[in-house]
């Protein structure tokens, strides 16, 4: 604890205004995560959002640097994980009590960089058959423009 403490005191003390701004929006994330207000470190890490509309999911992420890349854009990496997110919640929330949904083909086609504060990926069912689903994501800015679309192809399996 002393060596981590030490460590903090470092970063801290180094960090540029932006560095201090990505580290408290972590810990205050960590500490949602904590509260049981996000599920997964990944979730947190990236201050995911996720919200259900009729038979749609989406997840929203905010666009800062602590997503961006080294050309200070969105990582591509990022936004996978975006749309595998919402199209995976959607599949999930399908699945019969015992069984869950997981990724087995992921394609994303990237067709402009993000620019807007909030990234936000929305998800429909394709098809839905009784072991397999596909799915269909999207992510746009709020003025129309499409920044990514992807299919994923889902199994369903039974939860151990």
């Amino acid at each position: 604890m002393k060596n981590l403490t030490a460590q903090f005191e470092r970063v801290v003390e180094n960090g540029s205004s932006e560095d201090i701004q990505i580290l408290s929006q972590f810990l205050e994330n960590l500490e949602k995560k904590q509260s049981g207000e996000f599920t997964t470190y990944l979730s947190a890490a990236l201050g995911m959002s996720r919200k259900q509309a009729d038979d749609t999911w989406t997840v929203s992420i905010p666009n800062t640097p602590f997503i961006h890349n080294n050309i200070d854009i969105p990582h591509g990496g990022i936004l996978a994980v975006l749309l595998d997110t919402a199209m995976g919640t959607l599949a999930n929330s399908r699945c019969l009590e015992g069984f869950g949904a997981v990724t087995t083909n992921l394609a994303i086609h990237y067709l402009t960089v993000a620019t807007e504060e909030t990234i936000t990926a929305e998800a429909k069912i394709i098809r839905q058959g009784r072991h397999t689903m596909v799915i269909e994501g999207n992510i746009h800015e709020t003025g129309g423009k499409h920044i990514a679309t992807s299919t994923a192809s889902f199994f369903i399996v039974p939860k151990s």
